[in-house]
């Protein structure tokens, strides 16, 4: 019995033991969860339809994508269509270009300073005609040109000015951008010359009392063959004003409220640009002892060969590629894109147009090694649509620009940073393992959210990733999604 119970003893104490060895392993914590698993769960819980999201996340230097869904569906992009068209633009011209508007005189300034004919302006698609980096006042860009005529001897001129405007074809706005939307800042006419972002400000103050009409005009001034309408009373307290200008036309209709002793001020496109950069230029020059005695001609065809023979240069402005790039990437102004588009068609293919644009940047990415097909471009800036890419393609073509292209760390240094407080992910994106370690563009239009670029994870990984949210997407959302999934990539990269 004894050796029996000796038996039943032994296996009672490995049942025991085999049993705590269950329980141990079962209280034993689950690993955490990987990357991937994390970036997968975000994706199931997106913002809108799992059809309408586009997403790509690839470690550089590995081909295979990390986490993808959707991969191969072209999308909407928006604004992150502007890395296209700012790098190739970087590559075609190269970071020593400059934007050039030149002032000649086409005749000889007499003894008592005046030019019997033009001073002509020639045009070369220069976005950063404003008071953008002249504490904004957007008249002060002009007084050295004003400086360097009177130092000349020029005091008048007969004809007035030439405003040769070739440069550029005069298709100002694309065909497909929404015409409802034309009076939009981020929406403003291009052309070879260009003032102050092509807008024009509207300032409404309030009366001396409840009832009585507002004080409206614009500024800086007021553009030629535009009017305004005013529709604007003085409010007790409540303000609220809106401005409007149909499609095509030059009047301005402003209706609303302002309060007493307060100023409303809102922007609005103009229809002429070559106009509205005349108008100030024109002011400027008076004001500096200049008369102009004829009022401005606007060239558009460009000249035969033989035709500037008679020119002579008497200043040049000039604005530094790289500083608009940065306007362009950072700030997202759709302006600035199309501007850039335009000029890198025309330096390289001889007339700025949207086709010539887009062949170069075409280009640019079959260079790099991509298909360019892959790629539905229809403007510079991404207002339009039309412009298209899959997940996968804009993140072969941000590995691209990182690996194998020689102006990376300058092109990065255009973009975007999180938390940096001069582009538009100054409020996202501020956590730590994000600020700083983010370089991207962001991309907005109606139902549309986009976000792509470059992430530095704390382990000093780095990312490419793209993520296009279609079908609907809210602003709101769509930033706390992405950027959700960004932290994610951050924390754990």
């Amino acid at each position: 019995m004894s050796g029996v119970f000796r038996l039943l003893g032994g296996a009672a104490v490995a049942f025991v033991l085999t049993c705590a060895s269950a329980a141990q392993a079962a209280r034993k914590p689950a690993p955490p969860p990987t990357l991937e698993q994390r970036l997968n769960s975000l994706l199931r819980k997106g913002p809108v339809r799992r059809s309408e999201i586009g997403v790509v996340v690839t470690r550089l230097g590995e081909a295979a994508p990390l986490v993808s869904l959707n991969p191969s569906r072209p999308l909407i992009l928006a604004s992150t269509t502007k890395l296209f068209t700012s790098a190739a633009a970087l590559d075609r011209l190269g970071p020593g270009y400059k934007f050039r508007t030149r002032l000649y005189r086409d005749a000889d300034i007499g003894a008592d300073g005046v030019l019997p004919g033009h001073l002509v302006v020639m045009g070369g698609g220069d976005p950063g005609v404003s008071g953008r980096w002249y504490d904004d006042d957007p008249l002060a860009v002009f007084r050295p040109w004003a400086d360097s005529l009177a130092k000349k001897g020029l005091r008048s001129v007969r004809d007035g000015l030439l405003l040769d405007v070739s440069f550029f074809d005069d298709v100002q706005s694309h065909p497909d951008w929404p015409s409802e939307q034309e009076q939009r800042w981020y929406q403003a006419p291009v052309s070879a010359l260009s003032y102050n972002d092509n807008i024009v400000l509207v300032r409404a103050s309030g009366g001396l009392r409840p009832g009585s009409q507002a004080l409206l005009g614009f500024d800086p001034l007021g553009p030629p063959l535009l009017n305004l309408i005013s529709n604007v009373v003085t409010a007790s307290k409540k303000t609220w004003v809106g401005v409007r200008r149909e499609a095509g036309s030059h009047t301005v209709v402003a209706a609303g409220r302002v309060g007493r002793n307060r100023t409303w001020v809102g922007d609005v496109t103009v229809p002429d640009p070559p106009l509205y950069f005349a108008a100030a230029l024109a002011q400027v020059l008076r004001e500096g002892g200049i008369r102009v005695d004829a009022p401005p001609t606007v060239k558009t065809e460009p000249a035969g060969p033989f035709a500037l023979t008679g020119r002579v240069l008497l200043h040049t402005h000039e604005t530094p590629l790289l500083s608009a790039l940065a306007v362009c990437n950072k700030r997202s102004q759709s302006f600035f894109a199309e501007q850039i588009l335009k000029t890198l068609g025309a330096e390289t293919r001889g007339r700025g147009t949207w086709e010539n644009g887009r062949a170069e940047v075409a280009a640019f990415l079959s260079s790099l090694g991509l298909d360019a097909s892959q790629y539905q471009l229809a403007d510079g800036s991404g207002r339009a649509h039309t412009n298209r890419a899959s997940a996968a393609a804009y993140v072969d073509f941000l590995t691209a620009l990182a690996t194998r292209w020689k102006h990376f760390e300058t092109f990065k240094g255009t973009m975007a940073v999180a938390g940096s407080q001069d582009g538009t992910l100054r409020h996202r994106l501020q956590g730590d393992a994000t600020a700083g370690k983010v370089w991207a563009k962001t991309g907005y239009v109606d139902g549309v959210v986009t976000l792509c670029g470059y992430v530095q994870a704390q382990s000093g990984q780095m990312y490419a990733f793209s993520i296009l949210l279609n079908g609907g997407a809210r602003d709101v959302r769509g930033h706390a999604f992405q950027d959700r999934f960004v932290t994610e990539l951050a924390k754990f990269g």
